[in-house]
């Protein structure tokens, strides 16, 4: 059984889609799985994910359902202890998976652990470090499944700040920790999700 389930989440991201699956499939001293969640992307994004198969667990919605339901379908379709939510347009460093959750192993009381990331420009350029305490994303957190599952998961209504409204759902349960090692991705481009309307104005 693996110790670490990734769950990828993408919706139109063919142009990203294997720089990602890569980096995810290059972790070292981990036993991991990859979950990814096709949230009914009308791309090409499936001709490419295929050729990732039998390494990952594809699940493809037949409509779009919006990224907090389909990291919530990710979440119960994992196996392993820790899950780990990345985005299809990000990548990981090779140690992220091994580092947190042998954190986990050894802080029982911490729900979930983050990590900070790095801003990326479209060829991988590095445009900023950024600290998880203060700039949380969605991404890049390691939870106990099993804890995450008991606490509801995600609110399968919200299209976007789903992380957001979680923290604030579960309030002093939600005990996070912080490690200050820049093992994320965030991939800055014109069609980031954070960039648009809609995300602007949903409330939490």
């Amino acid at each position: 059984m693996p110790t670490v389930s990734i769950v990828v989440t993408n919706y139109n991201y063919s142009k990203y889609i294997l720089r990602c699956l890569r980096s995810c499939l290059s972790q070292k001293h981990a036993d991991i799985e990859i979950v990814l969640v096709d949230d009914a992307s009308p791309d090409d994004s499936i001709d490419k994910i295929n050729s990732f198969l039998p390494e990952i667990n594809l699940i493809q919605n037949q409509k779009n359902l919006g990224v907090a339901e389909s990291a919530n379908k990710g979440i119960q379709a994992a196996k392993a202890q820790f899950v780990i939510r990345v985005d299809a347009d990000d990548f990981v460093a090779r140690d992220m998976c091994y580092i947190m959750s042998e954190y986990l192993e050894l802080n029982h009381e911490a729900f979930c652990v983050s990590c900070d990331y790095l801003l990326v420009d479209e060829y991988e350029n590095v445009l900023d470090r950024k600290y998880a305490e203060t700039d949380n994303i969605s991404c890049g957190i390691m939870y106990r499944r099993d804890l995450l599952i008991e606490m509801g998961g995600y609110n399968s209504n919200m299209r976007h700040r789903e992380e957001e409204e979680l923290r604030k759902r579960l309030g002093d349960k939600y005990k996070i920790h912080h490690l200050e090692i820049p093992f994320y991705r965030y991939r800055m481009h014109n069609t980031n999700k954070t960039k648009t309307k809609e995300y602007s104005e949903t409330t939490i």
